[in-house]
């Protein structure tokens, strides 16, 4: 009675634990994993707050022209009092120059001061700059974006091509593993060789092999997808697309098109033309170096001194100024035209980056749009091989049926059917990964 009582919480236990194991997958499809990547993409937030950064430094440098307004405040206690010097004359004595203590000893001190630039050109051009260093920025992040897009779609398509292999090295497992129970059956009736039920043998292992080696990967790069997409959930993720090409296999760009494309639209074309631009800045700037700058520049100011701490007693005279300051650049040991040739060197690093750019683009384009076609008249051939495999199939089996062939020619005719669908899929996850670095080398692809 005991053990009937302890096996209920045993098998209701084995039930629950059940549920549990069958909820550690999660179902997502492609687009879901980018609207997740846009939120919890690691590198994509660190991007994003690089261009709030920049967006402050902006504010920097536009503070060089607004008005600075400061305050300040002193207070001192002389031990002996201040010395100034005189002539004899003005002191009452015979000396040419004559020491004169003066004030008290203790001295406070309060000023209001203003500087308000009207003209620095450095600063106007140096805020021209920060402004493009931030639009660098958010084509940075576009571009980031783009590139994750990118990740998130082949991984996610690895994932199905490695999902739906599984599913057939299982189907054919099971089929080579009732085929190695026909021909152990059948050599211990005398009536096939010890050879074939090894080749059965060896078969069946090859599977059980590859089948780990797939399963091994699936949770690798489901590890992988994750991180990405910023998840942090334990589950073994689930895609819920499928591989097809109808959507694909419809769209396809010349090399013309594609080039013209790619000029309008890709981002790192928009990000290497502005740091050529933010470089022409930046030369602007330092040439401004030389240039004169003016600024008004004002004061008030309010001071006592007494020997005591009697405040209320103490007179506080007012100074105030206004005025207007200009400065004229001499020499500075030739540190502008150092920084000068700095700012043309690296404006013709960028203007030779972007050269290279468009160079590389244009090579990159056209290999992709020759493996489009190739993946294209690989996927007919895989199609053609496929409908063929599952013919001979058919036939071998009818004529295993009948006894007009071995279960060695059945089997030879499984695995090529297995391989033959094997290879079609390849070919179907070779054209959705090309689509999508099409997309991405077109500068059309999103992660929203």
């Amino acid at each position: 009675m005991k053990t009937k009582f302890l096996n209920i919480p045993m098998a209701l236990l084995l039930l629950f634990s059940g549920e549990v194991l069958h909820a550690q997958e999660k179902d997502l499809s492609l687009s879901e994993a980018l609207a997740m990547a846009a939120k919890g993409n690691k590198e994509l937030q660190v991007q994003t707050l690089e261009e709030i950064r920049y967006k402050e430094l902006t504010r920097e440098a536009q503070s060089r022209l607004l008005p600075n307004i400061s305050a300040n405040a002193a207070y001192s206690r002389y031990f002996d009092r201040q010395v100034i010097f005189l002539p004899g004359s003005f002191a009452g004595t015979s000396k040419a120059v004559q020491d004169v203590a003066v004030g008290g000893k203790n001295a406070f001190n309060g000023f209001l001061s203003l500087n308000q630039p009207l003209l620095m050109e450095t600063a106007r051009r140096q805020k021209q700059a920060a402004l493009i260093n931030e639009k660098i920025q958010k084509e940075k992040t576009t571009d980031l974006q783009s590139q994750l897009a990118f990740q998130i779609s082949a991984s996610y398509f690895s994932l199905l091509l490695m999902n739906n292999q599984l599913n057939l090295q299982q189907q054919s497992l099971s089929r080579n593993t009732r085929a190695l129970e026909d021909t152990r059956a059948l050599f211990a009736q005398g009536r096939s060789l010890k050879v074939d039920t090894l080749r059965s043998f060896i078969a069946v292992e090859n599977l059980k092999s590859s089948i780990s080696y797939l399963r091994n990967n699936i949770e690798v790069n489901g590890i992988q997808l994750k991180r990405l997409i910023g998840l942090t959930d334990t589950a073994e993720i689930k895609p819920t697309d499928s591989l097809n090409v109808e959507s694909d296999n419809a769209e396809f760009y010349t090399l013309d098109v594609a080039l013209k494309t790619a000029e309008l639209n890709r981002h790192d074309l928009k990000l290497q033309r502005l740091s050529v631009e933010q470089g022409e800045k930046q030369l602007s700037a330092s040439k401004a170096e030389r240039l004169p700058q003016a600024s008004v520049i004002g004061q008030y100011q309010l001071q006592a001194q007494a020997d005591n701490l009697n405040l209320g007693n103490y007179t506080v005279p007012r100074t105030s100024f206004l005025g207007l300051q200009l400065t004229v650049p001499i020499f500075n040991g030739n540190r502008t035209g150092a920084q000068i040739n700095q700012a043309r060197i690296k404006v013709r690093q960028e203007k030779i980056r972007l050269d290279d750019l468009q160079e590389e683009m244009n090579a990159e384009l056209a290999a992709i749009i020759s493996k489009w076609k190739e993946a294209n008249a690989q996927l007919n051939i895989q199609k053609a091989t496929v409908a063929a495999a599952e013919l001979s199939y058919i036939m071998m089996n009818d004529r295993y049926k009948n006894g007009l062939s071995s279960r060695l020619e059945l089997t030879d005719a499984e695995l090529a059917l297995t391989q033959g669908k094997i290879n079609y899929l390849q070919a179907v996850y070779n054209l959705k990964v090309l689509h999508v670095e099409l997309q991405r080398s077109l500068g059309l692809l999103k992660l929203q």
